[in-house]
């Protein structure tokens, strides 16, 4: 949905408007877990209607239902514009749902709506119901994030920058259905996930199968096994909590895809691709990742490095059953440094609440960011021939993409936030990307948003 920048300041106007004042605590978490605040474990057993930091529904110790709600939207400005779109305001993310606990046992989520701004047709997102006898032994069936990568499984909210980054884009699964053995142990020390799903997920394109010949059966899509686990090793340490919250881990996931043009591709800020689903792949697909990430009183770091592979079994142009038939798997490889600091002085971990919200004795509070990522895919064999664009290439044309992003957050209040990022990107080889002969691509893009 795509409108004038009037639209734009009517959605600034009315999350200024809208916002409700702040309660003097810190929001409160979802369940009344071993040490949740005592005004927030109070206000968690309030029954009937209450508001605290979202609407919600309290029966005694045994229900709990929350209502979340997230709106945002973008203008956005690039340059190249191959579409000569010029400015462009699209709602980026439509959401709605409710959250809550029936006992201490058992937590519900179920998210509906629009989260691409191209999309004409809300979805179902996470609908999922986690059954948790105790921290270090937690199960989750329905439909969530596949655990694998650390921005992705950041939600929305609590995001850095407006794009998530360009390997998050590309290599990280999405959400599917499964069911998936979690939890935390050693006081937080070791947090882990191990599960299996229908699917590779919904971050992925639609796949492309290769049509069958009369009589045969379409291959389908494997499953998708997936671990991941991280360890917080300064908890060992006499640091005060607001430093000592260093997370490292890695992640692991393995899928089989059928027959097709259905490998993974890269796309540049602005949604042109620089690495098109050119080849045809089959087999395995797997995905190794690793991460850290640690909240410094008003400062932040996270990196995140992965690696894609994609198996290209009997896709070359010899008789069907050589064992020189296989032919080299594509490689997608990236990583990303980010960085931000809270000018204002509050604490990133958790999330940036406002000291002195808007309208209310300050002006909320404000933070810088900086990041810088590389993505590129290739062979991952030796080049033994001239790369091509070849459907059946054995040595794939290359191409990557190197970005930098630096940006201002504003926190109004705890409900609002708006950001500012300006993207420059350049890609190795203009001429597969959206603006041939252009090599150096700059987005700039403002967010408004509204959530709860």
């Amino acid at each position: 949905m795509r409108t004038s920048y009037a639209i734009a300041g009517a959605v600034v106007a009315a999350a200024l408007l809208s916002a409700p004042r702040a309660a003097a605590q810190d929001g409160p978490v979802l369940l009344t877990t071993p040490g949740t605040p005592p005004a927030i474990a109070a206000a968690a057993k309030k029954d009937g209607f209450v508001w605290d930091n979202r609407p919600g529904i309290r029966v005694g110790d045994w229900f709990q239902l929350d209502l979340r709600a997230l709106l945002e939207g973008n203008l956005t400005s690039a340059d190249p514009d191959p579409a000569g779109e010029g400015t462009v305001f699209e709602w980026s993310r439509r959401r709605i749902g409710v959250q809550g606990l029936v006992t201490k046992y058992v937590e519900y989520e179920v998210d509906f709506g629009f989260d691409e701004a191209d999309e004409e047709t809300a979805e179902w997102r996470d609908v999922f119901v986690n059954v948790r006898p105790a921290a270090f032994a937690q199960v989750q069936g329905g439909k969530f994030k596949i655990p694998f990568g650390y921005e992705r499984l950041t939600g929305p909210g609590n995001l850095d920058f407006v794009y998530r980054s360009r390997v998050s884009d590309a290599l990280t699964p999405g959400r599917s259905i499964g069911i998936m053995a979690h939890g935390r142990a050693f006081s937080r020390l070791l947090r882990y996930a191990v599960g299996a799903f229908e699917d590779d997920g919904d971050r992925p394109p639609d796949l492309e199968p290769v049509e069958t010949l009369p009589g045969e059966e379409p291959l389908q899509e494997g499953r998708t096994w997936a671990a991941r686990a991280t360890v917080s090793p300064l908890r060992l340490t006499s640091l005060p909590g607001k430093y000592n919250n260093l997370e490292v881990g890695g992640a692991y996931t393995r899928g089989t895809i059928p027959e097709g043009r259905n490998h993974l591709q890269g796309e540049t800020v602005f949604g042109g691709e620089f690495f098109d689903r050119q080849y045809y792949t089959k087999g395995p697909r797997t995905r190794f990742g690793l991460e850290a990430s640690w909240a410094i009183g008003p400062a932040s770091l996270a990196a995140e490095y992965i690696v894609s592979r994609e198996a290209r079994e009997g896709q070359g142009v010899g008789n069907e059953g050589q064992v020189d038939n296989d032919l080299p798997e594509i490689e997608g490889r990236g990583w990303y440094v980010a960085g931000t600091w809270v000018v204002t002085g509050e604490n990133r971990d958790g999330g940036v609440s406002p000291k002195r919200p808007l309208l209310q004795g300050g002006f909320g509070a404000v933070e810088i960011t900086a990041r810088y990522e590389q993505l590129r895919f290739a062979s991952a064999g030796p080049p033994d021939e001239p790369p091509s664009r070849s459907p059946r290439a054995a040595n794939v044309a290359p191409n990557g993409d190197r970005a930098w992003t630096v940006g201002v957050n504003w926190y109004v209040n705890r409900w609002v936030k708006v950001r500012f990022n300006l993207i420059n990107e350049t890609l190795d080889d203009p001429e597969l990307g959206p603006a041939p002969g252009s090599s150096s691509l700059r987005t700039m893009v403002a967010q408004f948003g509204i959530g709860f």
